[in-house]
C-alpha cells in the first residue's frame, strides 16, 4: 500500500468532507479564471486551448486521491449546471468523467506504468508522461461522451485541442505548484 493511500485511508469522514468540498470550490473558482482568461481562445463550446481547471482535477488526484475526485465531480457538475441547466444527464456524466480521468490516469500510470506519483518521488519526466497521460484520457473520455450525445460534429479535431488545452493547463497549475512550494521551502530554510 502506497503512503498517499495510507494517508487517505487514516483521514476523519469529516476531513474528506472538507476536502471534497475544498476541492470542488476551488476548482470552480479556476472555471471561472480561465473562463476570463481565456475564452477568447475557446475553439468550440467545453473545448479550450488552455484549460487551467484540468491541472487542478490532476493535482487533486494526485494529492487526496479519491476525495479529490469525488470534489471534482461535485465541482465540474455545478459548473455544467451553470452553463446548461437544462441537460441533466450530460451534466452528471460529463462531470463524472471529469473526476474519473485523472483516477483513470493515476491507475494506468502506477498500476501499469510502474511510475512514482506520489509527490515525494515526482520528477520532471513522470510529471511529462502523466500529464499526457491524463490529457488523452480525459479529452477521449469527454469528447466521446460529447460526440455520442450529440454534443460534437468534430470528434477528432476536439479530441486533438481538448488534449492539449488540458495538457498546457495541466502543465500550467503543475508547474505553478511545483515553483511555489520551491519558494516556501526556500523560505523555511
Amino acid at each position: 500500500m502506497s503512503q498517499e493511500q495510507t494517508v487517505n485511508d487514516t483521514l476523519s469522514l469529516e476531513a474528506k468532507a472538507l476536502i471534497v468540498l475544498l476541492c470542488a470550490v476551488f476548482y470552480v473558482y479556476a472555471f471561472q479564471l480561465n473562463q476570463y482568461l481565456f475564452e477568447h481562445l475557446s475553439f468550440s463550446q467545453g473545448v479550450n486551448w488552455i484549460f487551467i481547471p484540468s491541472g487542478l482535477r490532476l493535482l487533486f488526484v494526485l494529492v487526496f486521491l479519491e476525495a479529490g475526485a469525488v470534489g471534482v465531480v461535485a465541482g465540474s457538475i455545478f459548473v455544467n449546471y451553470t452553463l446548461s441547466p437544462g441537460t441533466n444527464v450530460s451534466n452528471l456524466i460529463s462531470g463524472f468523467i471529469s473526476g474519473a480521468s485523472p483516477l483513470v490516469a493515476h491507475a494506468i500510470a502506477t498500476r501499469l506504468l510502474g511510475l512514482d506519483v506520489s509527490l515525494s518521488g515526482f520528477h520532471a519526466r513522470q510529471l511529462f508522461k502523466v500529464s499526457i497521460l491524463f490529457a488523452v484520457i480525459s479529452s477521449v473520455l469527454h469528447q466521446c461522451w460529447y460526440f455520442f450525445a450529440g454534443q460534437t460534429d468534430n470528434l477528432i479535431g476536439s479530441v486533438a485541442v481538448m488534449g492539449l488545452g488540458d495538457w498546457l493547463g495541466t502543465v500550467l497549475v503543475l508547474a505553478t505548484v511545483t515553483y511555489v512550494l520551491k519558494i516556501v521551502r526556500n523560505l523555511s530554510r
